[in-house]
This record gives structure tokens, sequence and C-alpha cells, in this order.
């Protein structure tokens, strides 16, 4: 009896110093997990950087929607002070009425920042709202339509002089179209739009880029000029798109004071041919610029918009911002003062990797309150600063 007693107490002491190890084991990689996202303690060996997210919503047309975004930031140079930072991200979501999205993008400042590489390949499986054309449409035109989009870009700078870049661009869309099973009506049946099932576009460009930026994360001084010319050959006939596409995207910093920081940002975009496919139009609010509206709410010809936000770091891991901006779209719709919209909001930053800036953002914008219809506005949640 003594020796089974002796065996049955080896064992229990042999689990139970498992468990302790175990958990201290636990604790200790608990306590550097906090160390590492908490403290303000920099890591000067300017070592590589991954940071998973989850994503979870909730809308009518899709139900549940569940997923993972993850962004890898690193150096290609990591003895070089001003070597700008480089990223590899990825998210994947799905609903629980079968819809899918998924996205793979890479970033890249080759050493001596020479080369700016970016590509992105995108699918998209998924219901969105279609209010019509124009600055001026209404909730209650409103259709629900399932999208599949498939994206493949690809676009490379030179450094040629000091802070002046310039770069080809190739980037191929496919899109397709069709009522949601759900759809209750709106406006989308009854127009003669063009593209209206969708199609394809293959879009060959120039960049032209002068950055004076300090950090291409958190910038707190200097100016972003870039200027994309595109141009679609008639490579897939019908209604397919030939002609121009023209973004314009000006930034510039200002720092009152090392915890304050003013952002001013300008954006234009346009095709130079008319009866363009509706979904090649240029649509107003996104996480970026005109916070607030929903994304493609207003679509025409044309796009302009201007914002600017301030931006208070109060302690290294956290801060507050606060922004304003003014835009429209406009073509079929005439430019005028009266359908220029404004948005404003606010946000908060949490700054995961101190060396370089990283920082995960919620944003709360808000937007016009068309008669009949409650106010826009809309939540964000993302990497990285809006510009």
């Amino acid at each position: 009896m003594l020796k089974n007693f002796s065996r049955k107490l080896f064992c229990f002491s042999f689990i139970y110093i498992g468990i302790v190890t175990q958990s201290n084991a636990q604790i200790k990689l608990a306590k550097k997990i906090l160390h590492k996202y908490l403290t303000n303690e920099r890591d000067s060996s300017r070592k590589p950087t991954f940071m998973p997210l989850p994503i979870f919503s909730y809308a009518q047309e899709t139900r549940t929607e569940l997923g993972l975004m993850g962004l890898y930031s690193f150096y290609t140079d990591r003895n070089d002070s001003m070597n700008r930072i480089s990223t590899l991200s990825a998210s994947g979501s799905f609903t629980q009425n079968s819809q899918y999205t998924g996205k793979l993008r890479a970033d890249i400042w080759t050493k001596n920042n020479d080369l700016h590489v970016v590509s992105e390949i995108r699918y998209r499986d998924f219901p969105f709202y279609y209010y019509g054309i124009g600055a001026n449409t209404l909730k209650s035109d409103r259709t629900l339509l399932d999208e599949k989009r498939f994206r493949a870009f690809f676009s490379v700078d030179k450094k040629v002089t000091g802070h002046y870049y310039i770069g080809g661009i190739i980037d191929f869309e496919n899109y397709d179209y069709k009522a949601h099973d759900n759809n209750t009506g709106g406006i989308y049946p009854t127009q003669n739009l063009v593209g209206k099932n969708g199609g394809k576009i293959l879009t060959l460009g120039i960049e032209n880029l002068i950055d004076t930026r300090n950090t291409n994360t958190y910038t707190t001084k200097g100016q972003y000029i870039n200027l994309d010319v595109n141009w679609a050959p008639n490579l897939f006939g019908k209604d397919n798109y030939r002609g121009a596409l023209i973004d314009f995207d000006y930034r510039y910093f200002h720092s009152f004071t090392p915890k304050l920081v003013l952002g001013l940002n300008g954006n234009y975009s346009t095709l130079t041919r008319n009866n363009a496919p509706f979904y090649l139009l240029s649509t107003m609010g996104n996480d970026e610029i005109m916070r607030g509206y929903y994304n493609g709410r207003y679509r025409d010809k044309a796009f302009a918009a201007a914002q600017s936000e301030l931006r208070y770091r109060f302690v290294p891991r956290f801060g507050v911002v606060a922004f304003a901006g003014l835009g429209t779209v406009y073509g079929q719709s005439k430019l005028s003062t009266g359908n220029i919209k404004p948005n404003y909001g606010g946000g908060l930053r949490y700054f995961f990797d101190l060396d370089k800036n990283m920082s995960v953002r919620i944003d709360y914008g808000v937007g016009q309150r068309v008669a009949g219809e409650s106010r826009q506005g809309g939540f964000y949640f993302s990497f990285g600063e809006a510009f």
C-alpha cells in the first residue's frame, strides 16, 4: 500500500510541477507581450514586426462577418536610419451568407530608398449598395448588388534625384454585378447604365512622385505630391472603358510641438471620357478621406476633396486625432458650391511599434444629413494613418 501511495504521490507531484512550469511560462510570455506592447521602451535593433487583428462585424445583408488581417513591417536595410519602412499585409473574411473578401499587398522600399515597389492582389465577392450617379442621391433609391471583383496591381518608382521619383503602373480589374437575392428594388433596375453587368479594364500608367516626408508611417513634417496618369486601351471591346484616368494626391505636414501635428490633404480624380462604366466612376467616402460617407453613396465622373487632421500624441503609445473636410463628385451633376459636402470626426491611435511608428486606428466620421434621412456616419478600424 505504501508503495502504491508513493507512486501516486510521485505522479501527482510530476503533474503539479508540469502545471506550475507551464503556468510560469505562460505568465512570463504574457509579461513579455505586455512589456512589448504597453511600455514606452523602443527597440533599437529595428527588427521586423508582425501585428494580427481580428475582423468582426454584422450587417443585415451579410449577417455575421469574421476574418483576420495582419501587417508585417520591416526595413530592407536595417543599418540605414533613412530607409523607409516596408510592409506586407494580408486580410481575409467570410460571412454567414457565404460571401468572401481577400487581399494581399506588398509595399517595399529598397536600399537607399532607390526603388518603391507596390503590388496588390484582391478578390471580393460581397454585396454593396448602389445609390445612383451624382452628388444628390437618395437612400430610398438604393439597390443592393452582388459584386464579384478581382484586381491585380503593380507599380515601381525609381528615384531620379533628391526626393523625385518616376515610375510605371499596370492595373487589371474584372467586375461582375447582379441584383442581390434579397434586393427590394431601388434605382438600379430602371437605369440604363454603361457596364451594368460588369466588365474588364487594363490600364498602363506613369507615376510622378515628390516625397519629402520624414517618415512614411506617422509623418510629422514634409510634403507628398503624387500624380498618376493612366491609359486604358481598347482591349476588351463592347462598353468597356477606353480613355485616361487621372489621380492627384497632395499631403502637407507641420509640427507645432513634438506632440501636436497638423496634416493637410487634397485629392482629385477624373475620367477623361464620358459614358464610362458606372463601376469606374469616382466614389466619395472611405477610411482615408471623407470619412463618414458610405463608399459609393455619391459617384460621378470626377471627385475632389480636401481635409485637415490635427494629431495629438499625448504619450508614445497613444494618440488622438480630430479631422474635418469638404468634398464632392461631379460630371453628370454640375460642380457647384451647393453640392459640396462636409465631414468631421475624431479617432484614437495605438502605436504597437514605437521604432517604426506603426499604429492601429479607430475613427468615427460624420457626414451630411439629407432631408428625411438620418445623418450619415461610420466607424473605421484599420492599420496606419489615414494619410
